[in-house]
């Protein structure tokens, strides 16, 4: 009598299936994690950019003498709140200075961020305190994803 031998040594279609499935879930929680931290990154990107974006702002203020700080901006973003058209990145916004060229000393608030352009409002509010004193309030706003963001920050100015 012949003894019939059968092969087990390799996986049954059911068993590739199986395998499949089990690595298609896994590549696709995966690349949902991969999603997710892009997107978390290029938040915090945003934000560490109104971050510098304030400090340069908080320099050239603390820069200028006392009696040519007054409350002013930059603004590039009409949906972002703070916008005014008055605050533009040129030689058109009076409140920086009043020679050609003044507004150059503060940072393009219309940044590049991870090859993408951010508008940023940069706004500032000078209140006087006394004579040789001034609080002066700056914050920073942008709109990402539909929802808006904001840095603020509080300097003080003194006369010298």
């Amino acid at each position: 009598m012949a003894k019939i031998v059968r092969n087990s040594n390799g996986f049954s279609l059911v068993e590739m299936m199986i395998a499949t499935v089990i690595m298609a879930i896994s590549f696709f929680a995966l690349s949902a994690a991969i999603v997710s931290s892009i997107s978390v990154n290029i938040e915090n990107e945003l934000m560490n950019n109104a971050v510098r974006l304030t400090t340069r702002t908080a320099e050239v203020l603390l820069s200028l003498p006392i009696d040519r700080v007054h409350s002013c901006g930059l603004t590039t973003d009409p949906e972002a709140p703070r916008y005014s058209a008055a605050y533009q990145y040129d030689d058109s916004n009076e409140c920086l200075g009043i020679e050609t060229g003044d507004y150059l000393r503060f940072t393009d608030p219309d940044q590049t961020i991870k090859g993408v352009r951010q508008k940023y409002n940069v706004t500032w509010n000078v209140t006087v305190l006394n004579n040789n004193l001034r609080q002066i309030t700056i914050s920073v706003d942008y709109r990402y994803r539909g929802e808006n963001h904001m840095n603020n920050s509080v300097i003080y100015k003194h006369r010298i």
